[in-house]
């Protein structure tokens, strides 16, 4: 694990404009840089890089961050594989927190198996590459299945020879211990202890981790021998975790990205074969039925799957239950069939890719209709099997969070199955409630259940309260709050003298006379933090907020540090006209936001009051009631004259 004091390092000499440089086209704008946005397609540059303050912006999209978070989100890394790129692009040489004996006989295991892994892989591509028997048997087989040499080379194919030892013989002499190579999956050993290897006489599949490392293999038998399972893969490690993997996600993630959706198919060879016909986006469960812990993968980068199915109706019906696992993580699905005697592989090899791609548009269809459709068909007509087919519909429409496209669904799937909408909503209803109670257990109802029909949208009413004001003035003391400023002060004699003080300490000052604080919980939660730590005597830096670990901290004062739209200094030069900047003047700029913000209080106060006549029946207390709106409505006027705000009433 890497230390604070390490990351903390990271963070201090890490320069943004020379990181997101390295992936965007920046243009100087005064002092910023600006750059197209990789997070949306647009034409208008729109993201602003500050140096400064050591954070980017979007004014398009509103993505914004700062090193680490575009690295997490441009890459897709952990927080701590950023800081380690980060590290090696300005060699910084991290310090690791001690851990217990436990951690560091894993984290040595951890690091021992990738280094046989990449060895393994190196070797195997040797082997398949540059010997009699690598050429003739393995690569003639992938260019019998049509892989070009490029392909085959990108994903690290290799092949393992017939000999029974060969491997074990070569790894040994290079060092590895036979138990370490026994648990890398690449050596069996015989009761007398002599290993052979396990992937003897089979082509390889390296299966790579995120970042592009080899954590395990699959391996294909070449042999015609129905005896021989087709495939052995690798045990499962500290490295490799086969329910929290998926084939093909290093070479597809990026594209995944940029189309906003993962196709999903089977094998090993579907992946290679839709890659080499230029469709990117696709990764493969590699035979085993989908786990959360894959979706949960895909939808890091892309809230769309597309299942590409051979057409097997077998197999269809048996992935069915499994699908729904992607609907209960919010991603939308889609489902294509390839035509009778074609799988993924097959079709890819005898189409282009604009042929491949315009046949998966043409001919996606959304899962639960699709669901629907093979459901109905497999009923023919008998109503005992009818039924269950509804119940197992509305199971998968029970776990799509969306309330309008649940209802949506209700509409279409009545039609297709042909029973009344409200039957449906009975059913999906009673499932609801099912879920609802083993969520929160006891007999707990559901707040809101599907209506048999899409209500009209209303109209929201929306009260801000004084949101509006408390987010002013915390944008103040985050932009303003070291800078000082004149402030009269009246002396025990009556005479008036002039202080300076910052601008945290006069906010502070201001809202402490009447006790207020922030009705935002998260805006009070940063202004007590920087209170607090300026209390301390420290200096508080905006990094601080800007690089918090609470995303939501982070996201907000970025959009209180950065401005849209930035005065140009051609009104003054060119055009002789002064306009006045809130930092010119920040003294009448605070003391007006917590007047605006007492004002509102006071509104609130005097609304509250009103509400309170309606149930008052005791004379005395409305009398006293009636005094109080009254003394605030007066406390109202002396704020509006400050603030300049006109009174009605």
């Amino acid at each position: 694990m890497i230390s604070p004091r390490s990351v903390q390092q990271v963070k201090d000499v890490v320069r943004i404009e020379e990181v997101l440089g390295e992936f965007l086209d920046l243009k100087r704008k005064g002092p910023r840089f600006l750059g197209l946005c990789p997070f949306h397609n647009e034409k208008t540059p729109s993201f602003n890089v500050s140096p400064q303050l050591g954070i980017y912006k979007c004014f398009g999209c509103g993505e914004s961050g700062d090193a680490i978070t575009f690295l997490q989100k441009q890459e897709h890394l952990s927080f701590a594989e950023a800081i380690r790129w980060l590290a090696k692009r300005y060699q910084i040489e991290l310090e690791e927190e001690e851990q217990s004996p436990e951690q560091q006989l894993e984290q040595s295991e951890r690091e021992s198996l990738a280094v046989v892994q990449q060895w393994a892989l190196n070797w195997s591509v040797d082997q398949l590459w540059n010997t009699d028997e690598g050429r003739r048997i393995g690569l003639s087989y992938f260019h019998e299945r049509g892989f070009r040499d490029d392909i085959i080379r990108s994903f690290q194919l290799g092949y393992v020879p017939e000999r029974g030892d060969a491997f074990a013989v070569a790894a040994i002499a290079h060092g590895f211990a036979p138990e370490l190579l026994e648990k890398a999956g690449w050596i069996k050993r015989r009761e007398n202890g002599d290993p052979w290897d396990f992937f003897q006489g089979r082509v390889t599949f390296p299966i790579h981790g995120l970042t592009g490392q080899p954590i395990a293999f699959g391996a294909r038998t070449l042999k015609s021998d129905k005896k021989l399972p087709k495939y052995f893969n690798s045990p499962e490690s500290v490295l490799y975790i086969k329910s929290r993997s998926l084939y093909g996600i290093a070479f597809a993630k990026k594209a995944i990205v940029e189309q906003a959706t993962c196709c999903l198919v089977e094998g090993y060879t579907d992946v290679i074969s839709l890659h080499q016909a230029g469709v990117a986006n696709v990764v493969a469960s590699s035979g085993t039925s989908l786990t959360q812990d894959q979706v949960r993968l895909i939808k890091r980068y892309a809230n769309s799957v597309t299942i590409l199915y051979d057409g097997d109706p077998a197999g269809i019906k048996a992935s069915l239950r499994g699908i729904d696992l992607i609907l209960a993580e919010g991603l939308s699905v889609k489902v294509v069939l390839f035509p009778d005697g074609d799988d993924p592989d097959s079709f890819a090899r005898k189409h282009s890719s604009s042929e491949i791609t315009a046949f998966i548009q043409e001919n996606a269809k959304d899962f639960l209709v699709f669901k629907a459709d093979v459901l109905v068909r497999d009923a023919e007509g008998d109503p005992v099997r009818k039924a269950a087919a509804i119940h197992e519909l509305v199971e998968s429409m029970a776990l799509v969070p969306d309330h309008v496209l649940r209802a949506l669904y209700v509409q279409q799937c009545a039609r297709m199955m042909g029973v009344g909408e409200q039957a449906l909503v009975s059913e999906l209803n009673k499932v609801l409630r099912r879920n609802y109670r083993k969520r929160l257990g006891g007999d707990a109802v559901p707040e809101e259940v599907v209506e048999p029909s899409i209500a009209p949208p209303q109209p929201e009413v929306q009260d801000l309260g004084t949101s509006p004001q408390e987010r002013d003035l915390l944008r103040m003391l985050l932009n303003y709050g070291h800078e000082r400023v004149t402030v009269p002060f009246q002396n025990e004699d009556g005479s008036t003298s002039d202080d300076e003080i910052t601008v945290a300490e006069l906010m502070f000052q201001l809202l402490a006379v009447d006790d207020l604080s922030f009705d935002e919980p998260l805006f009070q939660s940063i202004y007590l933090d920087y209170r607090h730590t300026s209390n301390l005597g420290g200096k508080v830096e905006i990094a601080r907020y800007t690089g918090h670990a609470d995303a939501s901290w982070s996201g907000l004062t970025i959009d209180l540090l950065t401005e849209k739209h930035h005065l140009s200094p051609n009104w003054r030069a060119k055009h002789k006209i002064h306009v006045t900047r809130e930092h010119e003047q920040l003294l009448d700029a605070i003391e007006e936001g917590v007047d605006i913000l007492k004002e509102r209080r006071v509104d609130r106060m005097i609304r509250e009051r009103q509400e309170t006549l309606k149930t008052i029946t005791d004379e005395a207390d409305l009398m006293a009631t009636l005094a109080q709106i009254q003394q605030l409505n007066e406390v109202k006027k002396a704020l509006a004259k400050r603030t300049g705000r006109v009174v009605v009433g």
